[in-house]
This record gives structure tokens, C-alpha cells and sequence, in this order.
């Protein structure tokens, strides 16, 4: 896809990428079927909950040290700065640094302003945030009510960038306009992109490592190579963002969080992207490391430490092996990530005999066959036969899980893991995506996921005295019944 930082805002993903958030069948063939996006946006006529994209912006541009972020929106959607002020206390921990309390301001959109416009709301907020904090720089985070009335951010905050002498960067990340909360990842991105990031013609031995608010766990990894892992953007500076382009490559946890950012980065700041998987399994971090060698002329050490690495965790792999032979694991998560979990299920011999999707992507913006996480989960591991595509509702959830009666349920969402429990089912949690990443990575999930299995009284007596919410009737349905072309059954 063309990157245009010269444009406000980019394409949503539903175009841009093909993003579907319902499908029922196999990873090989939603893999055929994506490869000419041959696979059609299903409508559902039931939801049981939803997400938003502006608040997946909000939660990137809100963890950024030096700045504040104008939420320009009713109050409602304030209800975000609660999870952002969260999510930096637990980040900032698992970082071991202290970044202090969030800093952000709602403009409080009412219905006359719906009316009248919002931009003296705005206006008064930026130089409330200019008063109050003095940041480096503002983002104004757009919303369904700025969008429809049809606000002109980028003139408002062009002026207001004149006014105060701050950087004032406008977020197109308006609700309605995706089914895909993941596209306020690639808002929050050109956001930054276009406004933020300068060009430069020198390179370092910095890799890029676009990722959420995870544990530095690729210091060591990279440090073995003596290269430098820049983790971004939550707790960068603005200065560390300013100078991303002199890199050497750009990596990722998930390509669905760097898909646009680090396609643009490559495009129009020649910082190339890592082609290969995620580092997440023992094969795909084998052949990340190679990838990095290759890219750094570095060949011969990523060798000796990938010998050192397989070596110094066989023992403990071998006995996290044992111990979780024949276990059943389903798997829950985003796209991109969830085929990560399949990779470090692999590693530990655990039987992968499903898996969902939060949404899928039908192509990526770098669009390398290397970075299809779907084909090189089929590549390294195997198909998995029972693959589908459904955004987060836990009443399908309730079905899926009924019907494979999988031994451990491994899933990216807080409010899902619990779902699971009251099922009696072992659920963990995986808050820290950062956690599974390289070798250690799968020692680590591997002993949360036998330490769960081996402390099973706890959901097996909640599932006891649990009363759920739905009907005998819908027990008895697919799981897929409320999407288009489902059937009822009885």
C-alpha cells in the first residue's frame, strides 16, 4: 500500500486491509482465501459488546512522556482515561520506572456543540494543558461527535500550534468510522509519523521495537547481537520518537499493533522492517535472530547464540514438556498475536485444537509473504483446523469452549479470562504480551500454564455455584448463529 504522511489521516483497515471480524472455519483456508482478499465483510445481527478505535489511539498517545492528550469528545469517552491511567501504572512497573499519573483533559462536547462546534472547547483545553503541564506537545484524539459534526482539526490545530508554540497533532480516530478498533493503532501512528518523527541520514545500532507497555525483554536478546532495542511508543519521549528513523530495522511484538507504522517507517524514513515472525516459539525466534543477523552482518554470533540459548533452556524445557504432554490448549487473542500463542504452545508440546481471532487482517501494508503470521504459523507448525474470526463476544465464547472442552484457555483479554473461569476452565491472562517473547519467553508461559493446570480447585468450585446468563436454547446453537447465514438449530 502507498504510504502519503502529506494526507490527515490513512484509510481504515476494513479497506486498506481487508479486515474481517467474523469468520468460522480453518487457518488454511482463511490463509488461501486472504491471499486475494476474496473473504467478505459478515455481518452479525447480534453483538453482545464492542470496541472502539479511538480508544486503542488514545491508549498509545496517552502513555507518550512529554505530552498531553485533548480529548475531543462528550464526557462519555473520558471513561478511556481510566484504563490508560492503568495500564501506565502497570507498565511503568513491569519497566521499573516512574513515569507519574497520565495527563490528559476532555473537552466535554455537549449537544450545542454539537450544533455550534466544539472549537472554543478546544481552543480553552489546549491552553488549559499549555497552563498546566507545558508539554513538549498535544494531541487533540478525534471522536464520533467531532467527526460527525464535521470539526476541522487540522486547521484548528494548526492555528492553535502557532498560538501556543507547541506541537498540537490532531488524531483522526472518529469510532464509527471502522469496525476495527485496531485501525486507531494506525491513527495514532501517522499521527506521530507525520508530525513528530524527523529524517535522518545517519544509522545506529538501535533496532525499533514496536510493542504496548510489556517488560524490556528484548535487552538481552539484542544485547548479545550489541544492538539496542528502542521500545515504542508507550513511555518513549518525545525526543526518542523525534530521531526512530535512524535505526536499523524496525521489529514488532504484533504485526497487527506495527503493520502501518513500520511499512511507513520503511517507506519514507528507509528504516527497514524485520521480515520474519514475531520472536515468539523456539523456530520463529531461531529465524527472527537469523533475520536481525542477516540485516546487521551479524550471521556467525546470531548462530552461537542461538546455540547458547537452545542449550541453556532444554532442561527446563524438557520437563515443562513432560509435565504438560497430551494437554489441550485453546487459544484467544488479537490477530497476529494469537498465532504467536500458537507458536510458544508449540515449543512446549501442548495439542493446539483451536483458536480464535479477535478480528483478522486480509493483508498487511508491508505486504511481505515473510510477516503473514497466518502462513507462517501453517509453514512451522501445522494448520489449525478449527480457526475462527469473532471481535471479542463472550456468548459465542460460552459455545466454543463447550464444544471442544479444551484442558487450559490461554487469551489476551482480562474480562474473557474470567468468562472462562466461571466455564470451570483454566484461563491465564496474558497482560504482559512481552512476556512470551524469545527462549525465556516459552519457559515462562510454560510454567504459568502447568502451574494452572496443577491449581484447577478454584474455577472447578466457581463453575459449581455459577448461573449463567443464557438460555437452554442458546446452549444448543452454533456459536456463529447470529452471523449472517447462520441458522438456528431447535
Amino acid at each position: 500500500m502507498a504510504i502519503n504522511l502529506n494526507l490527515p489521516e490513512l484509510d481504515i483497515r476494513d479497506k486498506r486491509l481487508g479486515a474481517i471480524i467474523s469468520y468460522k472455519g480453518s487457518a488454511q483456508d482463511i490463509y488461501e482465501k486472504s491471499l486475494d482478499r476474496s473473504i467478505k465483510p459478515q455481518e452479525r445481527s447480534f453483538s453482545q459488546c464492542g470496541a472502539c478505535s479511538s480508544s486503542c489511539a488514545f491508549g498509545i498517545v496517552s502513555n507518550i512522556i512529554g505530552s498531553v492528550v485533548i480529548n475531543h469528545a462528550p464526557i462519555g469517552c473520558a471513561s478511556d482515561f481510566a484504563t490508560a491511567q492503568n495500564n501506565i501504572r502497570r507498565g511503568s512497573a513491569l519497566r521499573g520506572i516512574d513515569v507519574g499519573n497520565f495527563k490528559a483533559i476532555s473537552t466535554n462536547l455537549e449537544e450545542k456543540d454539537t450544533i455550534y462546534g466544539g472549537s472554543g472547547k478546544l481552543r480553552e483545553a489546549v491552553l488549559l494543558a499549555k497552563e498546566r503541564f507545558n508539554p513538549k506537545v498535544i494531541f487533540v484524539t478525534a471522536s464520533c461527535a467531532s467527526g460527525i459534526i464535521g470539526e476541522d482539526l487540522e486547521s484548528l490545530t494548526d492555528n492553535l500550534s502557532k498560538e501556543t508554540g507547541i506541537n498540537v497533532v490532531p488524531v483522526y480516530c472518529e469510532g464509527f468510522k471502522s469496525k476495527v478498533w485496531t485501525t486507531g493503532f494506525d491513527a495514532s501512528g501517522h499521527a506521530i509519523l507525520r508530525k513528530i518523527v524527523k529524517k535522518s541520514d545517519k544509522k545506529t545500532n538501535y533496532i525499533n521495537i514496536i510493542n504496548f507497555q510489556g517488560a524490556h525483554v528484548f535487552d538481552d536478546l539484542l544485547g548479545k547481537l550489541d544492538l539496542k532495542p528502542r521500545y515504542l511508543f508507550p513511555f518513549s519521549t518525545i525526543e526518542e520518537i523525534e530521531n526512530i528513523s535512524d535505526a536499523v530495522a524496525t521489529a514488532n511484538i504484533c504485526e497487527t499493533l506495527a503493520s502501518y507504522v513500520a511499512a511507513a517507517l520503511e517507506s519514507e524514513f528507509d528504516v527497514p522492517e524485520v521480515r520474519a515472525p514475531v520472536p515468539t516459539g523456539i523456530k520463529w525466534t531461531d529465524e527472527w535472530l537469523r533475520e536481525i543477523g542477516r540485516m546487521t552482518n551479524k550471521e556467525e554470533r546470531v548462530e552461537e547464540v542461538i546455540k547458547e540459548e537452545h542449550e541453556k533452556i532444554k532442561p527446563k524445557l524438557d520437563y515443562l514438556r513432560t509435565k504438560l504432554k497430551g494437554k489441550k490448549i485453546y487459544i484467544m487473542a488479537g490477530d497476529a498475536i494469537v498465532q504467536s500463542y500458537v507458536s510458544v504452545a508449540d515449543s512446549l508440546g501442548l495439542e493446539v485444537i483451536g483458536a480464535v481471532a479477535f478480528h483478522h487482517d486480509q493483508a498487511y501494508d508491508n505486504d511481505y509473504q515473510e510477516l503473514n503470521t497466518v502462513g507462517n504459523m501453517l509453514k512451522h507448525i501445522g494448520d489449525v483446523e478449527n480457526y475462527c474470526v469473532t471481535n471479542k463476544q463472550p456468548y459465542q465464547f460460552t459455545n466454543i469452549l463447550k464444544e471442544f472442552k479444551p484442558d487450559f484457555v490461554l487469551v489476551r483479554h482480562p474480562g474473557i479470562a474470567v468468562v472462562i473461569n466461571k466455564l470451570g476452565i483454566p484461563a491465564f491472562h496474558l497482560a504482559d504480551p512481552n512476556m512470551i517473547i524469545g527462549y525465556d519467553g516459552v519457559i515462562a508461559l510454560g510454567e504459568k500454564v502447568y502451574e494452572a493446570i496443577r491449581t484447577q480447585k478454584y474455577v472447578q468450585t466457581l463453575a459449581k455455584h455459577f448461573e449463567s446468563p443464557y438460555t437452554d436454547w442458546w446452549s444448543k446453537q452454533d456459536s456463529f448463529t447470529f452471523a449472517k447465514g447462520g441458522k438456528q438449530l431447535g
